[in-house]
């Protein structure tokens, strides 16, 4: 028995929708180790501020850390690449770097809880922007999360900003890991 159109045109639509589907879940799976380790550091990092650790390398030492366990799991998980995810993620990363560096150059910072939040809501940006691309609900809902948690600590609890950001900004970056891991 031959298929309707409409019935054709049916199954061209959960073709399409269990492809995004798919996309998604790719990148749930290829983004959660970087957001548990990012929570790590970030949790070690702005704990040990709140707890006015004075060691002025310690966000170079984390960053560096925190980039080459990056490196590392994009490599690992390379071969597993999900769709359209290429050496423009590089480029982006790379042209998001020289925007960094250019912006603090024309308008640095003036106190340190100014750095302490301006990444948080930059890697907001980043992950509600792969949730939209990717249509993943879930990265997009962690961007709006992160973004809100980060302003709210800056504005108005900004006595324990660093400890609100490593309790809740690494922690809930390892949660929101976990949950992507589940997903």
């Amino acid at each position: 028995m031959p298929l309707t159109q409409q019935e054709a045109a049916q199954a061209l639509k959960d073709i399409t929708r269990t492809e995004r589907r798919s996309v998604s879940l790719q990148g749930y799976r290829m983004t959660w180790p970087h957001l548990v380790l990012w929570g790590v550091i970030w949790f070690i990092g702005y704990g040990a501020m709140a707890a006015h650790v004075a060691w002025p390398y310690l966000w170079l030492v984390l960053s560096l850390a925190g980039s080459a366990g990056s490196f590392f799991f994009g490599y690992r998980l390379s071969r597993d690449r999900a769709k359209g995810m290429d050496w423009r993620y590089a480029a982006t990363f790379f042209a998001i770097f020289l925007f960094i560096a250019a912006l603090f150059a024309v308008m640095p910072p003036q106190t340190d809880a100014q750095y302490g939040a301006f990444f948080p809501i930059l890697v907001s940006l980043y992950y509600a922007l792969i949730g939209i691309w990717t249509r993943g609900l879930r990265m997009l809902v962690l961007g709006i999360l992160l973004a809100a948690i980060t302003i709210i600590g800056f504005f108005y609890l900004r006595e324990n900003f660093e400890l609100l950001m490593a309790l809740v900004g690494g922690g809930g970056l390892i949660l929101g890991g976990l949950w992507l891991r589940s997903a």
